[in-house]
């Protein structure tokens, strides 16, 4: 790791690499979001501020939702969620989507009455 930050009083090495760390993992958020989930050019569709707020809020949704059901799927299945691919559960998740819009709403555990 190269950095510019000279003074390890204040910028220890211990510090630096936890951070660096740190700093990947929302990189990876970062790339999870707009490549994956997203995969478009367009980056915001809406033209109103509110309307942004909005976009912006469905996609970290969307992506809380696939972490979720790694996460879920992991531990059914007794492997650590690290292990999981997002890009593959995106997959999963968008080839059974037309699944699900052929159902009724009864057939959906979570629609269904009683």
């Amino acid at each position: 790791m190269i950095t510019s930050l000279l003074d390890i009083e204040r910028f220890p090495a211990e510090l630096l690499a936890r951070e660096y760390h740190q700093r990947w993992e929302v990189e990876n958020t970062i790339d999870e979001l707009k490549i994956h989930l997203l995969g478009r050019k367009t980056h915001v569709r809406s033209q109103k501020p509110r309307e942004v707020v909005q976009e912006v809020y469905a996609w970290l949704l969307g992506h809380w939702t696939v972490r979720v059901l790694m996460f879920q799927a992991a531990t059914s299945a007794g492997v650590a969620p690290l292990r999981l691919s997002f890009t593959g559960t995106l997959r999963v998740i968008r080839r059974a989507v037309p699944k699900f819009q052929r159902l009724n709403s009864q057939d959906l555990p979570l629609f269904s009455i009683g």
